[in-house]
């Protein structure tokens, strides 16, 4: 089949087979990575955000024409989306791995793999390594744009490729979080070396070890040499062993301590600089140094608002528009379920519930669902509270009790 002069195609089930998302052969995809996920706050970071989408629940919805939304569990998209979409993994698994990649190397992609009536079979993550981006000329002197994937014989339509951007100069391709923090990752991690070979040592510091008014022989700088290591050495010897000097030996620390170089400062420091490239309070980062228990159920909700809600909108927006036909765009949607977030959180969970029940916005069924409960007879209809009531109501009860009062007067003139 083409297409305004180029030829379109999709991937054969082989090839999708056929292809591997990680080659353990050559783990440069892990490599370039590997020294800035050694760093805690990094780690931290970039577990959170996938772990925070991985968790909520991907339903595919069918929108009626007044725009109310029912789940809609027979479009062949319900279960990939969010059970497994594809045999290898889980909707967590592969919402993690797809989020990770966005935030290590600034851009996520899955194949979306259809059958002969386009509808979807599967999503194949892809790494980046794996994927490049090409330009083509149709017959119209136009330039669109296709996906070099590695194990595919020909290129990949964009409405065949999941593509999750991360920071973006010109909406083609995302730049990785840690590109920008470059500079500050390679301070951190200097930190961290720092610290590990200062600890290493014993917490001590190196010097020169001075003999006045004594040339010593290569045999005795040996022996002092090897004499010293066996009392200082923290693997071999004593970790802070006291060595005694002899005659007119003099030892003098050439090395600048921890405290003037203020390596606990500065590794403190790096923590809140790193988060916030990752727009993640250090106290999501588990750093308490200056929170109380205000601060911390207050940082839920700015989470939420702050970093989650931007990575779950670019999601389901390319996924809308990707997995669905452009017929079925306004009748079927997918969202993620953020009411899952409660689910650990039993007093705003109550609340929540308790605020869509007195609304008639749920029925106790509908709540007793989502709590794992059975069904209750008479528990399909919403309720509201009986001391409320609409304004033209009110209204209407305050003019018939004055008719009322009216009344009697002109009963008792009478």
């Amino acid at each position: 089949m083409r297409f305004l002069g180029y030829e379109i195609r999709k991937a054969t089930k082989t090839e999708i087979n056929n292809f591997t998302a990680w080659n353990s052969n050559t783990p440069t995809f892990l490599s370039s990575r590997s020294k800035p996920m050694l760093l805690s706050t990094v780690y931290r970071c970039v577990d959170l955000i996938s772990d925070s989408i991985g968790v909520l629940p991907l339903k595919t919805y069918k929108i009626d024409k007044d725009g109310f939304k029912t789940e809609d569990r027979n479009h062949p998209a319900y279960y990939i989306l969010d059970l497994e979409p594809n045999e290898n993994m889980t909707r967590y698994v592969f919402m993690k791995t797809l989020m990770t990649s966005v935030l290590l190397t600034g851009n996520g992609y899955a194949y979306i793999d259809r059958d002969k009536n386009n509808s979807i079979q599967q999503l194949v993550y892809i790494p980046t390594p794996a994927c490049s981006i090409v330009w083509v000329t149709d017959n119209q002197g136009a330039k669109r744009k296709r996906y070099k994937v590695t194990g595919f014989g020909d290129l990949v339509e964009p409405k065949d490729m999941i593509h999750v951007l991360n920071f973006t100069y010109d909406g083609i391709i995302g730049v990785s979080t840690l590109e920008h923090a470059r500079q500050t990752i390679d301070i951190a991690t200097l930190s961290e070396e720092h610290a590990k070979g200062f600890l290493k040592s014993g917490a001590a510091t190196s010097g020169v070890l001075t003999v006045e008014g004594t040339r010593m022989s290569k045999e005795q700088k040996d022996q002092v040499y090897k004499t010293w290591s066996d009392r200082t050495d923290p693997v071999t010897g004593h970790p802070n062993g006291i060595t005694i000097l002899e005659g007119n030996m003099k030892y003098q620390p050439i090395s600048i301590s921890p405290k003037d170089s203020q390596l606990l400062e500065s590794r403190q420091f790096n923590v809140v600089d790193i988060c916030r490239f990752f727009s993640v309070s250090p106290v999501k980062a588990f750093d308490l140094s200056k929170s109380s228990y205000s601060t911390v159920e207050a940082t839920q909700l700015q989470y939420l608002t702050d970093t989650a809600l931007a990575v779950i909108t670019k999601i389901e927006q390319e996924i809308n528009r990707k997995i669905f036909m452009p017929a079925e765009w306004g009748k079927e949607v997918a969202e993620f379920n953020t009411s899952a977030i409660l689910r650990t959180d039993k007093a705003a969970q109550a609340s929540y519930w308790r605020n869509m029940f007195q609304t008639a916005s749920a029925t106790p069924n509908e709540i007793r669902r989502e709590m794992n409960l059975p069904k209750i007879e008479n528990g399909d209809k919403p309720f509201i509270q009986v001391n409320m009531q609409t304004l033209d109501n009110a209204i209407k009860e305050k003019v018939s009790d004055t008719q009322m009062v009216n009344k009697k007067d002109d009963k008792t003139t009478e």
